[in-house]
């Protein structure tokens, strides 16, 4: 079966690629531009608690689109994770 994965696990934002798998995905250590999550360092529920506790600041402010909005974004979080 094939996915396709396009966003940050943790926050939901729309990655700069897609991915093939979450192995593919992990061992990216790809950093998250809105959450600042590492791809297979980062990426679990812990840092999304504490990157909400810190008010949500991007990582990377200049890629924030305009009109952004948390609650559109975590739509596209992948739950449970890390899959089982």
């Amino acid at each position: 079966m094939s996915v396709s994965i396009n966003h940050c696990p943790i926050c939901g934002f729309k990655a700069d690629e897609s991915y093939t798998s979450v192995l593919e995905l992990r061992c990216s250590y790809d950093i998250c531009d809105c959450c600042g999550c590492e791809y297979g360092h980062d990426d679990d529920l812990k840092f999304y608690a504490d990157w909400v506790k810190d008010g949500c600041v991007w990582f990377e402010a200049k890629a924030q689109p305009q009109g952004w909005t948390l609650d559109d974004q975590v739509r596209n979080q992948i739950r449970p994770w890390p899959p089982k």
